[in-house]
């Protein structure tokens, strides 16, 4: 009786220390999205390579879609990209992944896009592809895409979402951003998931 009474203080030590890490756990757990519906998918190319989506796995992601002859709501949230990953830390920086996909497939090459991509941040990478592609890209985003009438120079504009997608390292929508974001804003966003990416 002496030896079991004696065993007694031990079990209580381990459901304490069970119960503990079962606490940790739940409280690092990553919690559930709010977006339940998103399954995003894509596979397109930049000036390097062919990039898809799983290739951000375990990553932070922020993901915007427009061309490379936007005239203004892509330029402007492409500075706040860059200004956004210049605020991060090395660290932080290494675990989150800033994506600009072009859906101007006619005039967007990968090269193209990279080379854009690259006036604004070194890190951002850009993509595209071809028109089945990007329609694929767009719709697993949920991304409206429309080619305005050319002008008589044979120009045109193209209307598209301005959200920005910030995807958690499972592959899980975080939350939709505004394009009117300030990069103070974007950072703050991203470093709700930094903590669970690789």
């Amino acid at each position: 009786m002496i030896k079991k009474f004696g065993l007694f203080p031990i079990f209580l030590l381990i459901a304490a220390i069970g119960m503990v890490a079962f606490g940790a756990y739940n409280l690092n757990k990553m919690p559930e999205t709010k977006y339940p519906m998103f399954n995003a998918e894509f596979s397109l190319h930049s000036g390097s390579g062919s990039v898809s989506f799983n290739d951000l796995a375990g990553k932070v992601s922020v993901v915007f879609f427009g061309y490379t002859h936007c005239p203004d709501v892509c330029p402007a949230t492409l500075v706040n990209f860059g200004h956004a990953l210049k605020m991060l830390g090395d660290e932080e920086r290494s675990k989150v992944r800033a994506v600009f996909i072009s859906l101007d497939h006619e005039r967007d090459t990968p090269e193209m896009v990279s080379k854009y991509t690259r006036f604004f941040h070194p890190e951002i990478i850009g993509l595209t592809g071809n028109e089945a592609e990007v329609a694929a890209a767009a719709k697993a985003f949920m991304v409206p895409s429309e080619k305005n009438a050319p002008n008589a120079k044979g120009n045109y504009t193209m209307n598209h979402g301005t959200y920005l997608y910030v995807v958690r390292p499972d592959g899980k929508l975080g939350e939709l951003a505004s394009h009117q974001d300030s990069a103070e804003k974007i950072v703050a966003s991203l470093r709700k998931w930094i903590k669970w990416a690789e």
